[in-house]
């Protein structure tokens, strides 16, 4: 049977690179939708809803987890892991991607080994980018400390 073509999907683009960014990270497909694994360990998983949206799915802190579903409409506890602190998020047509990309961090740090994680902190982080266009103060001037008269 031939092969379909890939259908171009921007979110997939675009959460495959930011997982492909993590230390060991890899896509897999074992049901058929968008799992990413660390060292054989699934850290996040993503697909498309029957309305088109975009599910996210990535684990956090467990004592996190009610309080996240609860105060945020966007999240549920996942079907199969929500025991172990997994939630699915909605990332609806405009996502905040900077805070799309700090849950997938986040779960990989609960799933990820440490000799990872080793790596993940010793790489270089990005340069930070700024949204301001206003220039910061300059540092106040200080004042030349006085000889001390004490003896």
């Amino acid at each position: 049977m031939p092969k379909l073509p890939a259908i171009k999907d921007a979110f997939h683009d675009r959460l495959l690179a930011i997982t492909l960014k993590l230390p060991g990270a890899y896509e897999d497909r074992p049901w058929g939708s968008v799992h990413c694994k660390v060292d054989g360990k699934i850290f996040v998983g993503w697909a498309r809803l029957d309305d088109g949206d975009m599910s996210l799915g990535v684990r956090v802190d467990k004592t996190f987890q009610p309080m996240l579903v609860a105060s945020d409409p966007r999240f549920t506890i996942a079907k199969y892991v929500g025991k172990h602190g997994g939630v699915d998020m909605r990332l609806g047509p405009r996502p905040d991607w900077g805070e799309v990309e700090q849950f997938i961090v986040e779960s990989y740090r609960l799933i990820a080994p440490k000799k990872r994680l080793k790596e993940l902190d010793a790489a270089p982080a990005p340069p930070a980018k700024s949204r301001s266009k206003i220039k910061p103060a300059s540092p106040a001037k200080r004042r030349p400390k006085r000889a001390s008269t004490r003896r």
